[in-house]
């Protein structure tokens, strides 16, 4: 029952607080597109920080930094859990996303993400690549920089999958350095795994999924940024770096545990 309420609480404040963050984007574009072009970028950020603060502590998310977080202009990868990675990297860095075209169609995130210019793109289709990489290219600059998630998709946490190289296509091009993270969760309630109640992966459906993830009582997320970064002239190659060296800072968040839970 608390759990419940606590869940029904923290969605309308999730949607009150969302649906004020569109307006705020719709008339700051709007006036800023007209009249101050070049400061859009900078007031679209100072939104989103706002917003995912106010997440952050909706949600009772316990979020530590460690490393050297990336300065724009960059092109960045990490690992990817869930759909609220989102949250501790807005904390820390100015960047927009490649991210697969079904979240466009969600409800509320959908309008949000292509008010913040994220870039869609259809994985099932293998030629979208080269209009993804046209977005990224008109995205770097000098106010954002563009985060990728080479597996491809989110998973439990268990290990990183192996990376897809197509959207390294950008910095192999333009001889550009590749900054990387890793990204893991803890859950604060001992019978709801993080892997099965943050994490969102396989066929889970997301409005049950994020219904669930509203009643937790907290969570904490660690993103460990290097200051190191991986360059070269072939994206496999890179991929298999940026792999490997995400892989090794990477804390699981599957262990030995049996998930038991089903949502």
């Amino acid at each position: 029952m608390i759990r419940t309420v606590r869940g029904a609480v923290r969605l309308v404040f999730f949607l009150f607080v969302t649906s004020m963050v569109i307006i705020f984007l719709l008339i700051g574009n709007l006036i800023l597109k007209v009249i101050f072009s070049k400061k859009q970028l900078k007031w679209k950020y100072q939104v989103i920080k706002v917003w995912a603060n106010l997440i952050r502590l909706l949600l009772n998310i316990e979020v530590e930094m460690k490393g050297t977080r990336p300065k724009p202009p960059f092109f960045m990868a990490g690992n990817h859990l869930s759909y609220i990675d989102i949250i501790p990297l807005w904390l820390f860095s100015d960047t927009t996303f490649v991210a697969k075209s079904d979240i466009s169609s969600w409800p509320v995130i959908g309008r949000v993400s292509h008010l913040i210019g994220i870039i869609f793109i259809n994985r099932n289709m293998k030629r979208d690549v080269y209009r993804v990489n046209r977005l990224i290219t008109q995205s770097i600059g000098d106010c954002q920089g563009v985060t990728v998630f080479p597996e491809g998709t989110s998973t439990k946490g268990k290990v990183v999958k192996p990376f897809h190289s197509s959207l390294l296509q950008y910095p192999v091009k333009k001889n550009m350095e590749v900054h990387y993270f890793s990204l893991s969760y803890k859950s604060k309630d001992p019978n709801r795994s993080a892997a099965n109640y943050i994490c969102w992966w396989g066929d889970m459906e997301f409005v049950s999924h994020f219904w669930e993830l509203l009643k937790l009582s907290g969570f904490k997320a660690t993103i460990r940024f290097r200051k190191k970064t991986v360059t070269g002239n072939d994206r496999k190659q890179m991929a298999s770096r940026l792999w490997r060296n995400i892989q090794n800072d990477f804390i699981p968040v599957v262990k030995r545990e049996v998930q038991k839970e089903v949502i």
